[in-house]
């Protein structure tokens, strides 16, 4: 009967022991597991909820800009949709930022030049620039800027800025002459109380006459008689390839004509030389008799027997 007893209560002890160390931690595991929805595609907190909701904890990851997609779009998860895990497990989501903003930089005091060439770095563009007369800043320095440097715009966007003339001198402006023709421009500087300057002509593409450019540039202040230098344009001379060929060249005739070397003739010897010379026959070595006036006379109408014949 003990043994009964003492084996009942073993069995007893063993079933317990299966049930809190086996049967329990299995059943806490299979249910404290959960499958990661897919957000992917929706926005923050809409997708904050629905993991919130699938027992999981939800954290912000990094922002990717894409200028495509709107503003705060899941754009990926981890752990990605479908895998199983624990309950309270993060979730990092990396949210689309939008089209990428650029810092606007700070201009004033750049030469027009160098502004250009910031704002190109950054993929902004310089905009309208108007000139504005100034003792402080140096000619074709940048005074002042529209969008305030710090701010936070678009790629691409163009900053407008305002720009020294330099010192007013007078108060005459400088008109533009460029693209006019030469009787215009005369015209508008006298109207002007202005003077013609210098001119320079120079071949061009564009027609006779025209204007290519001028000193003072335009909207540059003078006084009166100030003269303005002017750039005109002239037509094109365009020699014929023919006649280009048919000019003598001096290099081809000075190889052509045998240069004479001391002693002989260049490419012979000083011996060669002498032998030629001997070899000519007497005859035409000597000199010619100078003819009476009565021998150039019978020679003469000897020639002219011979041309009637």
């Amino acid at each position: 009967m003990v043994k009964k007893i003492l084996l009942i209560f073993g069995i007893i002890f063993v079933l317990v022991l299966v049930l809190n160390y086996v049967a329990m931690p299995l059943y806490v595991k299979h249910s404290s597991l959960t499958k990661v929805p897919d957000v992917v595609g929706l926005h923050f907190n809409e997708a904050k909820k629905i993991l919130e909701d699938a027992g999981l904890n939800v954290k912000q990851g990094d922002i990717r800009y894409d200028s495509t997609t709107p503003v705060g779009t899941i754009l990926e998860q981890s752990p990605t949709a479908g895998e199983i895990v624990k309950s309270g497990r993060r979730v990092y989501l990396v949210i689309c930022g939008g089209e990428q903003l650029v810092e606007v930089p700070r201009l004033s005091g750049r030469t027009i030049r160098d502004a250009k060439f910031t704002l190109d770095q950054r993929n902004l563009q310089i905009g309208e620039i108007t000139k504005k007369f100034s003792n402080q800043y140096p000619e074709d320095v940048v005074i002042s800027q529209v969008i305030q440097p710090g701010s936070k715009v678009k790629r691409m966007t163009k900053i407008d800025v305002i720009v020294s003339n330099g010192p007013q001198i007078g108060n005459i402006i400088i008109p533009d002459l460029i693209g006019k023709k030469l009787e215009e421009a005369k015209k508008i500087l006298t109207e002007k109380k202005l003077k013609v300057g210098r001119i320079t002509y120079q071949t061009s593409d564009l027609p006779a006459g025209q204007i290519l450019d001028q000193y003072p540039k335009k909207d540059k202040s003078a006084v009166e008689n100030t003269p303005v230098d002017l750039f005109v344009a002239k037509k094109k001379v365009v020699i014929p390839k023919e006649e280009i060929e048919d000019i003598p060249s001096d290099d081809k005739k000075d190889n052509d004509t045998p240069k004479k070397k001391e002693g002989g003739i260049e490419g012979k010897t000083k011996e060669e030389s002498q032998k030629q010379k001997q070899d000519v026959p007497k005859s035409e070595s000597k000199e010619k008799k100078i003819l009476a006036p009565k021998d150039r006379t019978k020679e003469g109408s000897d020639k002219e027997k011979q041309k009637t014949k």
